[in-house]
């Protein structure tokens, strides 16, 4: 007698178990809808596939950002709040000003080629012509005058 073996669907991320953790809530949806944005942009990218992916319920995503374009802005947020503080860990500023900006460029370089997400979304982002950029005051402050 031969034994068959069914293969099964992959399941869905599993809910954590005990007290609600916001924070990691957020930081879950963030990381699912940064992976979706960059694979099909604003226009394509699914609350459901996010939602999916983060393993909270699609409610949450509304809780937590009101709605996908929230959620796009709140991933632009997040994606330019870790190129800036990684590059002000660089203190260029107390550096002579050629030696600073050599670094800022290597720095930048080599940046996009670790952390392709970024260019992916400033991409897509330049497609709506900074419309939602423009709606973030956090962003305009990560700005460095150099």
């Amino acid at each position: 007698m031969e034994a068959t073996v069914t293969k099964q669907a992959p399941s869905p991320p599993r809910r954590p178990t005990g007290p609600r953790d916001p924070v990691r809530t957020r930081a879950a949806i963030l990381d699912a809808a940064t992976h979706e944005f960059k694979a099909k942009g604003l226009t394509g990218a699914r609350v459901d596939t996010i939602a999916a992916r983060s393993g909270v319920n699609k409610r949450m995503i509304y809780h937590y950002f009101g709605g996908k374009e929230g959620l796009y802005v709140a991933v632009l947020e997040e994606t330019y709040t870790a190129i800036r503080t990684a590059e002000a860990a660089l203190h260029l500023g107390d550096r002579d000003a050629i030696e600073a900006i050599r670094e800022l460029v290597r720095f930048t370089w080599q940046y996009f080629i670790d952390h392709p997400e970024f260019l992916t979304l400033l991409g897509t982002e330049n497609l709506h012509r900074a419309r939602y950029l423009k709606q973030s005051a956090k962003i305009r402050a990560l700005h460095m005058p150099l």
